[in-house]
């Protein structure tokens, strides 16, 4: 990098050991205080910095196990974007094999957003109560509308405690990557289950009668009775099952924790068992800068640009002023596919609103759908 700012490796001035050396006296400086540095730097910005949250605690022997904090933009983020939540402490960062753990959420360009971090020293049931106490603390008290978690004893132990509102739904993906163990990928008939079992779960449409029915067809046919596991998860289906999750407002936003997941390319940055603490402390603060960089330059675009109609319907036009552009391009998608498949099927005018029927032909139902000329449509 410095060779490119100063135009070629013989204006750097220093050798590759050089800066190695530097480096290790870096290291060498922070040493034992790293810790302690760690936790005056959050302070002093809890002090300077209007909004910014930050809470830490020790163990017996004064070494930090677990801190958490969300400067202003975080805790903006999550009231305008707080629906969902995705919690998921898997990445190691440190040398001190402290987890980091991000609380995730999907912003209105469906992009990852980060509402606040914590670094816990122990994955019990303790910390995650603590951690997440100190979220609603963060957040003013208020509890998103679902908090999306992998199945770890102690956090199935601490949501309860500390969420009284919130639904705890499962991670779908963790819990399909176990379903080749638990059924066992020998078996002849495993590429046939694994088509049919994944056709019900990931299906976005499928109503929940109908996914029991099927999970129950599915369950006779290939011996699911006989799995304890299986039995398990079909009846804790109301919390990771797309079918059973219709009743939750926005439930659809996110169903796995893959928005706060090493395979992240955002979250990528933090990997790394040798760094100090004030090393991963720069590194965050990188990955949030590009995070807001991009979110500030979408929301620009979608002010100063306008996308292209596709469809004569006035639905799509007034949709592309109620959405962003990454929305409005999905739900074009869905209004060019309706008029092949949806035809009206009545008209009536009702205190001043077109009220129109139409059948949907893929699926053979009818829904009423209301639109009002001259207003924006709410969704």
């Amino acid at each position: 990098m410095l060779k490119e700012h100063v135009n070629g490796f013989e204006n750097i001035g220093a050798s590759l050991n050089d800066f190695k050396n530097f480096h290790r006296n870096v290291k060498c400086y922070i040493h034992e205080r790293d810790g302690q540095l760690f936790i005056d730097h959050f302070k002093e910005m809890a002090v300077n910095k209007e909004g910014f949250f930050f809470d830490n605690d020790v163990d017996s022997d004064g070494s930090l196990s677990r801190a958490i904090w969300a400067d202003s933009v975080a805790r903006r983020n999550y009231s305008d974007f707080g629906d969902c939540v995705s919690f998921d402490p898997t990445y190691t960062t440190n040398k001190y094999d402290m987890a980091f753990t991000p609380f995730t959420g999907v912003d209105n360009h469906k992009r990852s957003v980060t509402f606040c971090a914590a670094l816990i020293a122990h994955e019990d049931a303790d910390s995650f109560q603590w951690v997440l106490k100190h979220f609603l603390v963060a957040m003013g008290g208020k509890e998103p509308n679902y908090i999306i978690t992998y199945q770890d004893p102690g956090i199935l132990k601490a949501v309860p405690l500390v969420f009284k509102k919130a639904r705890h739904r499962f991670c779908m993906w963790h819990i399909m990557n176990k379903v080749p163990t638990k059924y066992g990928v020998t078996r002849e008939d495993y590429i046939v289950f694994i088509r049919k079992i994944n056709t019900i779960i990931w299906d976005e449409d499928i109503e929940a009668a109908e996914f029991d029915a099927r999970w129950e067809e599915i369950g006779e046919e290939h011996g699911l009775n006989n799995i304890d596991w299986f039995k398990e998860m079909f009846s804790k289906r109301n919390q990771w099952v797309m079918a059973h999750c219709r009743d939750l407002e926005m439930g659809a936003i996110m169903r796995t924790t893959e928005r706060s997941e090493s395979k992240n390319s955002f979250f990528k940055r933090f990997e790394g068992k040798s760094g100090t603490l004030l090393e991963f402390l720069l590194r965050f603060k990188s990955a949030m800068d590009q995070q807001r960089h991009t979110h500030k330059k979408l929301d620009n675009e979608d002010k100063h640009t306008s996308p292209k109609l596709e469809t004569h319907l006035a639905l799509e036009a007034d949709a592309a002023k109620v959405y962003t552009h990454k929305v409005f391009k999905e739900f074009q998608e869905e209004a060019k596919y309706s008029i092949d498949t949806c035809k009206s099927r009545g008209f009536a005018e009702i205190d001043s609103l077109e009220v129109t029927t139409v059948r949907d032909a893929s699926r053979d139902k009818n829904y009423d759908v209301t639109y009002c000329p001259g207003k924006s449509l709410e969704y």
